[in-house]
């Protein structure tokens, strides 16, 4: 091995060292914002959960950085260049061979490790970063824990816990009807605080939890004093004639208290639950809703929705094909499973499944974000039905008049002119995030899941045949046996997606 290889070797480890230190240092850098009050990530996560993903990325950057210098702009040049003339001690020569060889290769990995420790939104590299905590639910789970606790309602609560906080009360500034008032009210508020307190007091007895305990971020000390003088506060209030001015302060004394609450407790059931199960059932004890964002193996109804537009595709145009040449115009037959029946497969996907997979992407993001707990979120199904039109309407725009007409394209204009085609991924956009929170129980019978599939398969399937039949109606005598092939082949499509629409969520049953 030559002394410029084992330099360059050397130079190499040093630098990959570095990326992975500095990723190391900014995996932990992020900061999540719970309520008004921003902490470390690690304190949202299990710690396993945690390390696998701090792993996971910092092997990831320094991969990069090993491929950036060694192969893509490898530093070797640069390296023997400056070696063979500190040999010789010709130090003109070593700026007379700086070129765009040995030049570009330095900046390329300086600026690799700049975008590693660079904290902006617009990082490419700290994007990357924050899909990893995502991906390992860092801090995805806090946040949606947060949520629920912050807008739980106490009368859910079983009478013996609420019997134990008045018990454990300094002062006596609790009453057994607290917990079933308004929500806006002081009372309902501090008896709010009392639960969350009381349930982070069992924590605090327990010493894997005390590195949470004291880290200053999640506020202990400041909850303590806050929660003791509150009881006072709240005695006092209780006892004197309604005052406007006293009631609205110290009702915005007790929203920061409960945001303190739950922040700190999002963080100890998070990282103290053995599963989400588990997660979910202290949620749930402590009245908050746990209808769950999060649905399992999001993965696979992606791949099932493809299939079934896949089958739908065949099935349906290989079933309308033989209609059409047994009974309709058996003088003009069509061919069956041909090359059109592919491209009508990937022309589907894309106007079907490409916005049914962004009504998973919103769903994750609106409802890791939402605060106001519902059954029903109709504004949402909206939102996804106009979603779906525009990302359908659009991919059928360019498809086509790309396809058979982009020497003269016009992207409004073809967006108006094909609108039509937008009609039911509309509607199934909407279907599908209103059925997401329809979730079927494990325990259903298998007999009553194929009956419900087999109505919904009917219902859009004639939904699908009124829609295709309004679209397809300025098409010429010549092309009626397009025009009976598209509603034949839309009809299986469009139900089989219906039908299709079945989900399971991680909530938990009552």
């Amino acid at each position: 091995m030559t002394v410029e290889l084992l330099i360059n070797f050397a130079v190499q480890f040093l630098g990959t060292g570095a990326a992975f230190f500095l990723a190391y240092r900014s995996f932990q850098k992020r900061r999540i914002q719970l309520g008004a009050e921003p902490t470390l990530p690690q304190y949202f996560s299990r710690r396993s959960a945690y390390w696998i993903g701090i792993a996971s990325y910092c092997l990831l950057m320094a991969a990069l950085y090993w491929l950036l210098t060694w192969q893509w702009l490898p530093l070797e040049p640069l390296v023997t260049l400056i070696v063979e003339n500190l040999r010789s001690g010709e130090w003109v020569n070593l700026l007379n061979g700086l070129d765009g060889n040995t030049i570009i290769p330095l900046i390329g990995a300086g600026l690799f490790l700049f975008f590693i420790a660079w904290e902006s939104r617009f990082n490419p590299l700290l994007i990357l970063r924050d899909s990893i905590h995502d991906a390992f639910a860092i801090p995805t789970k806090a946040v949606e824990v947060y949520n629920a606790l912050i807008t739980s309602r106490l009368s859910a609560v079983d009478d013996t816990l609420k019997a134990q906080i008045a018990n454990r009360l300094l002062v006596s500034s609790i009453d057994p009807g607290d917990f079933e008032k308004s929500s806006a009210t002081v009372e309902y508020k501090w008896a709010h605080n009392c639960l969350l307190f009381d349930q982070i007091h069992d924590y605090a007895n327990q010493s894997s939890f005390r590195r949470l305990f004291n880290e200053p971020s999640l506020k202990w000390g400041e909850i303590c004093i806050s929660y003791n003088a509150m009881s006072e506060k709240v005695a006092v209030w209780k006892e004197a004639e309604p005052h406007y001015t006293k009631t609205v302060k110290l009702l915005k004394e007790l929203d920061h208290l409960t945001g303190l609450l739950c922040r700190l407790l999002a963080s100890l059931v998070v990282f103290g639950s053995a599963s989400e199960n588990e997660i979910w059932a202290t949620v749930k004890q402590l009245g908050g809703n746990v209808h769950e964002a999060r649905l399992k193996h999001t993965y696979k109804y992606i791949l099932l929705f493809t299939a079934a537009t896949a089958i739908g595709i065949m099935l349906g145009r290989e079933i309308s094909v033989s209609l059409h040449n047994a009974f309709l115009f058996p003088d003009q037959p069509l061919a069956h499973f041909d090359y059109t029946t592919l491209r009508w497969v990937a022309y589907a996907i894309l106007i079907y499944v490409l916005p049914i997979a962004l009504v998973f992407v919103s769903r994750t993001l609106a409802f890791r974000h939402q605060r106001e707990q519902s059954d029903r979120y109709y504004g949402f199904y909206m939102a996804m039905m106009i979603m779906g039109f525009i990302v359908s309407t659009s991919t059928s725009a360019l498809i086509l008049e790309l396809t058979y007409y982009k020497d003269h394209f016009r992207f409004l204009e073809s967006f108006i002119e094909h609108m039509r085609w937008g009609i039911l991924p509309a509607l199934m956009c909407g279907f599908v995030a209103y059925r997401m929170d329809t979730p079927v129980s494990e325990s259903e019978a298998l007999g009553k899941l194929i009956m419900a599939a087999v109505l919904r398969f009917i219902g859009w399937g004639l939904v699908a045949v009124i829609i295709m039949l309004y679209a397809t109606g300025d098409m010429t005598i010549q092309e009626a046996n397009l025009r009976f092939t598209l509603v034949g082949t839309a009809f299986f499509v469009v139900g089989l997606l219906g039908a299709s629409a079945s989900f399971k969520t991680a909530r938990l049953e009552d």
